[in-house]
């Protein structure tokens, strides 16, 4: 039980019809996997007309609650506006955008609560306006189902650490009082930047592409550690992304047997692109190095 899930504006029905050409024409229209449209105002009917007409899979239309697309209760609400402010002075990527700052805490937390989804065990996000540039001949959700995996990417990427200052020592703090939450084979030397203390070198995995195992984000242990992120504030007195914090808990609560590089699925969003080296015969791109 898996579906392609897209968190999606009505304003955005080009980017996500490109986005659905391509990954049906290099993948689901050989397993017709139901498309699952989020947003956080009911979708427009030109919208489902025309996301219809692109597959023949199953399309589904949902609303996020208000109360997982609002400000918490628990927020300073003048200090919100004061880190707006902030953060779009000295240029940090969509730091006065409140929608962004909603869009990363679903992603982070209540995406997988969603109703519709209970009935699912995997996902795969797709955002709009990406390119997929190879015919991929196999079920990666069958794949991660048979090799026992819960997390997969294609990317990693180095954000702006400014936009999370705090999200290292929090995850630190969080260790300390949870230790027995920490995976006994969990793998922290890619992200520790041995050169400065230990501290967290801002590599993650660009979570604009995952297929991953809803289980795991159900699971108690990523809730718990959620949760304590979320009370601290950091998506509205910082700029907290889903990347990194999806990053820190996929190394915190699983082993790296668990995680798999997706190199063979070639892929764009923006400037950040994957294309695989050997598969000529089945790619439409430059390889990346």
């Amino acid at each position: 039980k898996a579906a392609l899930i897209s968190l999606v504006r009505n304003s955005e029905l080009e980017g996500i019809e490109q986005s659905m050409r391509h990954l049906e024409a290099r993948f689901n229209h050989k397993y017709n996997y139901p498309w699952i449209f989020f947003n956080d105002v009911p979708f427009d009917d030109t919208f489902k007309a025309r996301t219809k007409n692109l597959t023949n899979a199953e399309c589904i239309y949902a609303t996020v609650p208000e109360s997982h697309w609002s400000l918490p209760k628990w927020v300073d609400e003048s200090r919100f506006i004061s880190s707006l402010e902030y953060l779009g002075a000295i240029g940090v990527g969509k730091g006065w955008m409140i929608s962004y700052r909603h869009m990363c805490r679903w992603n982070s937390g209540f995406f997988y609560r969603h109703p519709v989804l209970d009935d699912y065990d995997w996902y795969w996000r797709v955002e709009p306006d990406v390119h997929f540039f190879c015919d991929i001949d196999y079920d990666p959700f069958v794949f991660m189902e048979e090799n026992n995996l819960k997390y997969g990417f294609n990317i990693n990427i180095l954000d702006d650490a400014r936009s999370f200052p705090s999200m290292w020592r929090q995850t630190q703090e969080f260790m300390s009082e949870y230790p027995e939450l920490i995976h006994p084979e969990a793998d922290f030397s890619w992200i520790i930047d041995h050169k400065n203390d230990g501290e967290y070198n801002n590599c993650q995995f660009f979570s604009n592409f995952e297929i991953g195992s809803l289980d795991f984000f159900r699971s108690k242990t990523y809730n718990t550690y959620f949760d304590y992120i979320d009370r601290k504030g950091g998506f509205y007195y910082e700029r907290y992304g889903d990347a990194p914090l999806h990053t820190l808990a996929v190394v915190l609560f699983l082993s790296k047997r668990e995680t798999h590089f997706f190199r063979d699925i070639g892929y764009q969003h923006d400037i950040n692109k994957q294309c695989p080296a050997n598969l000529h015969d089945k790619c439409s791109c430059e390889p990346t190095n």
